[in-house]
């Protein structure tokens, strides 16, 4: 493992207190992050992976922080012989905190980013920078620099092997038995729905719909249940009045861990 950055910068909210202020901890004593460089895959990528380590309460988020959060955002811009970086995010868990449920990790995250170059054969220097949110009582976020140079053939990581394998299962798997998508007036502009026919698979769980290939994370407006009927709704952006349902997906955030669905419609 090595270090990707030693500087973080620690920027506090605007609407925190003064008082709370002074009563901060130290951002080394909450986070320590750094970059594993990982192998060169088989198609040519380079699988790498940015490791995290957070103090006992802490958490930070998943790509879609839930009902409140700081949204993970990543610039690649400074990287040289980077065509494209991919996140493959673990498999999230619900957290309830201040009565917010938020989708994230506590304790440790690995987060594998396969890097592709635009030369093939040649270095991949990385030089991006990672906006994040962990949050206690307080909500901190931080911006990182990943720094690294990835060349040659590299060397298996188990933790990266670990993170790729722990992704979110299927909804079918955990009892999906039917879904349907509908939209609504809202007072802020128009509400999609999921309606999903699963048994319970957590004391507590949150159904977030999304629409892939959207720019950035809807405005999630949470969700219920009524016996089998788990029920999930999401702003829709703009004046959007048609959605291509097969880029809807729902995913059923619980304690215990996350299932995804892709589609209004079951298929086998």
């Amino acid at each position: 493992m090595t270090n990707a950055f030693r500087t973080l910068t620690f920027c506090l909210g605007l609407s925190l207190p003064q008082a709370a202020l002074a009563q901060s901890p130290r951002l080394s004593e909450i986070l320590d992050a750094q970059m594993r460089t990982g192998w060169k895959t088989e198609q040519g990528t380079h699988m790498a992976a940015l490791h995290l380590q957070l103090a006992p309460d802490w958490i930070t988020y998943w790509r879609h922080p839930g009902e409140t959060g700081i949204v993970p955002q990543f610039d690649w811009s400074g990287s040289r012989n980077l065509a494209h970086a991919r996140v493959h995010w673990p498999e999230p868990r619900l957290f309830i905190k201040s009565g917010f449920q938020s989708i994230g990790y506590a304790d440790e995250l690995v987060l594998p980013i396969e890097l592709t170059p635009v030369t093939p054969g040649q270095p991949i220097e990385l030089d991006a920078t990672m906006l994040l949110g962990v949050c206690d009582d307080i909500c901190i976020p931080v911006d990182l620099d990943l720094n690294a140079t990835m060349h040659g053939a590299g060397q298996q990581d188990r933790a990266i092997a670990a993170a790729l394998s722990s992704r979110p299962g299927t909804a079918k798997a955990a009892g999906l038995r039917a879904v349907s998508c509908e939209i609504a007036p809202h007072q802020r502009g128009l509400q999609l729905s999921a309606a999903l026919d699963m048994p319970q698979n957590g004391a507590n769980e949150f159904a977030l719909v999304e629409m892939t290939g959207a720019q950035g994370p809807g405005r999630s407006l949470g969700s219920e249940r009524n016996g089998d009927a788990l029920m999930g709704h999401m702003l829709l952006p703009g004046t959007t009045t048609a959605i291509d349902r097969s880029a809807v997906r729902v995913s059923v955030v619980t304690e215990q861990g996350t299932v995804v669905h892709q589609g209004c419609a079951l298929t086998d």
